[in-house]
């Protein structure tokens, strides 16, 4: 016998559903369709059942960049007087405020502003270690400027402190191979002589010391000075090649490198004067940025003796007429100046005497386009007509203090 259904209670009355069609939906058949017809078409995504996904998210990034305060200033610019291509590279290396803060003369500033600005100053160092792998901005110049000649560590005397002998790469190595086989005569007397790590251990007795295919052994300019004074100074506006770099690196260390060294160039007044120094006596301490910018002042300092820097400004003329008339092209080579202080009979003068080094990144038509070897031997041969011409003023105005003394 069938149960009959039980009866609904009273205080439940039968409910009861009416379906009305929202505006936004009439006229559609799918949930989906009605979202496409309202949202109209996502370009390079496709719909889900729950919503297009990428849209969402961009709608809700929008809205919170509408919603929150500006409070963020305006990174600085760089100097409008600087020169616009150069500036670019930089920004892209290092930043707007990092550059901007690296060619400001650093002068302090008092109260409540130097905090703020000595915290601005430390997150821009940041941005430049990160540019250049750590360090601050002296060291970033120093280590651009070390692999812009090969690096000047691991530096060994021989043979009493006759020759150096010097880690380097194939390129400086090739190119002292090729001055033994006389295949740059032009430069014979303005490049010290080479030997072979056979000949060094023949003549210092240290058998089983030293390889060529590691290492160049070249004389060393300061020996049997009693208290030598040197000077090193790289000659040119640009310490770096693309070009050249591309013949031993990837395109995109290349092209790191290549910012890296502008930087340098750019900081240190290189990329305006020509030339910069490096390193040298009485400078240890100091960054190779600071050295870089007083140049011209550290060249006025290398001797109190006027007739020095008439000996000096013959020996750089022969060097700039050997690199021209050697068909190479010299990028971040140096000019390395000695004189010795406290000379056993003869003046300072006499004494004085440069070699050009560092051909770590030397090249010629046989390596890369004539144009590129042009261009380079051009900057090169700007920098050492400048670096001639300060040395001659600072002679003139060595003679015209004395002169004036005397009267």
């Amino acid at each position: 016998m069938a149960q009959r259904p039980a009866k609904m209670p009273a205080s439940m009355p039968p409910r009861t559903f009416t379906i009305r069609p929202s505006p936004g939906f009439a006229g559609t058949t799918s949930p989906i369709d009605w979202m496409r017809a309202r949202r109209g078409p996502q370009e390079g995504a496709a719909l889900h059942s729950h919503g297009d996904r990428r849209a969402i998210a961009e709608d809700s990034r929008r809205r919170q960049a509408t919603a929150r305060p500006a409070t963020k200033t305006a990174r600085p610019t760089i100097d409008a007087g600087a020169d616009p291509a150069t500036m670019l590279a930089l920004q892209r290396t290092a930043g707007n405020a990092a550059v901007t803060r690296l060619l400001e003369d650093g002068r302090p500033r008092g109260g409540a502003t130097a905090t703020a600005t000595a915290t601005a100053t430390a997150r821009d160092q940041q941005t430049v270690q990160r540019a250049g792998h750590g360090g601050t901005p002296g060291e970033v110049v120093q280590r651009a400027e070390e692999e812009a000649t090969g690096g000047h560590g691991g530096i060994k005397d021989r043979v009493g402190g006759k020759i150096k002998e010097k880690p380097t790469n194939d390129v400086e190595r090739g190119f002292y191979a090729d001055m033994r086989a006389g295949k740059h005569p032009a430069l014979e007397g303005v490049v010290p002589d080479s030997y072979t790590a056979e000949q060094v251990q023949t003549m210092d007795g240290e058998k089983g010391k030293g390889d060529d295919s590691t290492h160049i052994y070249i004389d060393n300019l300061t020996h049997d000075m009693k208290m030598p004074k040197v000077l090193d100074i790289k000659v040119g506006e640009s310490t770096a090649s693309k070009q050249e770099l591309l013949t031993s690196m990837s395109k995109a260390d290349a092209w790191k490198k290549k910012m890296k060294l502008k930087v340098a160039d750019k900081v240190t007044g290189s990329a305006d004067r020509g030339y910069r120094a490096v390193g040298g006596t009485g400078l240890k301490g100091k960054s190779r940025r600071a050295i870089g910018r007083e140049s011209e002042q550290i060249v006025q300092g290398i001797s109190a003796d006027p007739s020095v820097y008439d000996l000096l400004v013959e020996q750089l003329t022969q060097v700039r007429t050997a690199a021209e008339n050697s068909g190479l092209a010299f990028i971040a080579a140096s000019v390395l100046i000695a004189v010795d202080e406290q000379p056993a009979a003869e003046s300072p003068a006499a004494t004085a005497k440069l070699n050009l080094i560092d051909f770590a990144h030397t090249f010629g038509p046989e390596q890369l386009s004539e144009e590129q070897v042009k261009k380079y031997r051009t900057r090169f041969d700007k920098g050492m007509t400048r670096l001639i011409a300060d040395v001659k003023a600072a002679g003139a105005a060595k003679k015209e203090a004395e002169e004036e003394a005397g009267a």
